[in-house]
């Protein structure tokens, strides 16, 4: 029986063609390249499944939570703001900010989880050795931050029922013009909400980036800690009350499931038209409780609060430390409910891209 012997010519034929391919995909790759910058504070909205049971994964790590690379091509006239101008950016803003507040005589100081937050500690070391200091972190990663600076950590369960804490420096994921803040994006929003109701003042330190508005105007959405079992009701209601497309937030690494937070719940990320501020309220901008499909800051945050299952919502809002504080003086010895503390910061720093700062303050 003869051996069937197939024609070269179409091989031949197709191996020109792989390669064609390969060359033109290595040329347009070596193009692009040059164009792309990484881009790294959407992290946590990127890939997401929660229609796929998996065993989740502890996030022990605040910082990186909102640090997975993404890419964008941008164009070759536009400026662009390399990853050390962001990060000095960060370093500028955090120096002034411990300049104008941090006190080298306090007993206690609140330490987020934000990415700005390192320069933070870094700032504070290079002021004061005040070893009676106790520094009360955020989460895991900022504990670390603070040992690493050869200061001295002190749990927030671990503090007794009179200490207020002097101050807390936090970062913020998106400010608006009345200092409302969406934090959550490193999965720490229910302990950065414990520090900063306790402080005394809370001042919040980020880049240009953060610096918008409104809420919700170039980050996406509205972090939510939740509970495993609740995941599914909670994202039912959130699509009741407007939320487009709320996602259960996954690792890094798909395969590895949800993120696990320090409390191990999980996170939903719920986006939402951008929200109106109290001022909007009185021009009339919307009813801002959403029948309208306008919500409030502070009536959104409280309308996610109240759902079964919720046990933080990443919106800093409502009463800042010091506002907080005048309402405990003149409620002493009343029967009046509890103020546990502001959520809002009292100062925002933003590191600019020029290399300046720009501050805000509450009242102005």
């Amino acid at each position: 029986m003869g051996i069937a012997v197939l024609p070269r010519r179409p091989l031949n034929n197709l191996y020109q063609q792989v390669r064609s391919i390969c060359h033109h995909c290595s040329r347009a790759h070596s193009k692009t390249s040059q164009l792309v910058t990484t881009r790294r504070d959407f992290g946590p909205l990127l890939s997401r499944n929660p229609s796929i049971p998996k065993p989740a994964l502890r996030s022990t790590n605040c910082f990186p939570a909102r640090h997975f690379s993404t890419t964008s091509i941008l164009c070759k006239s536009s400026k662009v703001m390399t990853d050390a101008d962001i990060e000095s950016a960060k370093r500028a803003a955090a120096a002034k900010a411990v300049s104008d507040w941090f006190d080298p005589e306090a007993t206690h100081v609140g330490i987020g989880s934000g990415s700005t937050i390192k320069y933070v500690v870094e700032a504070i070391q290079k002021q004061s050795n005040n070893p009676r200091i106790r520094f009360v972190p955020t989460g895991w990663q900022s504990r670390q931050v603070i040992i690493q600076a050869g200061l001295t950590p002190i749990a927030f369960d671990s503090l007794p029922e009179s200490v207020m804490l002097d101050i807390a420096f936090d970062g913020a994921d998106e400010v608006d013009e009345e200092l409302n803040c969406i934090k959550g994006g490193g999965a720490c929003l229910f302990q950065e909400k414990l520090v900063a109701e306790r402080a005394r003042k809370f001042i919040c330190v980020a880049d240009y980036r953060k610096n918008q508005s409104r809420l919700l105007t170039n980050w996406p959405t509205i972090p939510i800690e939740v509970a495993p079992i609740a995941v599914p009701t909670v994202l039912r209601s959130l699509r009741t009350l407007g939320s487009t497309n709320p996602q259960l937030r996954t690792t890094t690494l798909e395969k590895s499931g949800p993120l696990k937070t320090d409390q191990d719940f999980f996170i939903i990320d719920a986006p939402f038209k951008p929200l109106l501020t109290a001022r909007d309220l009185v021009e009339g901008k919307g009813k801002g409780d959403g029948s309208d499909g306008t919500w409030e800051v502070d009536r959104l945050c409280q309308a996610i609060k109240r759902l079964t299952g919720v046990l933080e919502v990443g919106i800093f809002s409502g009463l800042n430390g010091i506002d907080a504080e005048g309402l405990r003086e003149k409620a002493a010895g009343k029967s009046v409910p509890v103020i546990t503390g502001g959520q809002k910061p009292v100062a925002v720093y933003f590191g600019m891209q020029d290399g300046s700062v720009q501050q805000r303050q509450a009242g102005e």
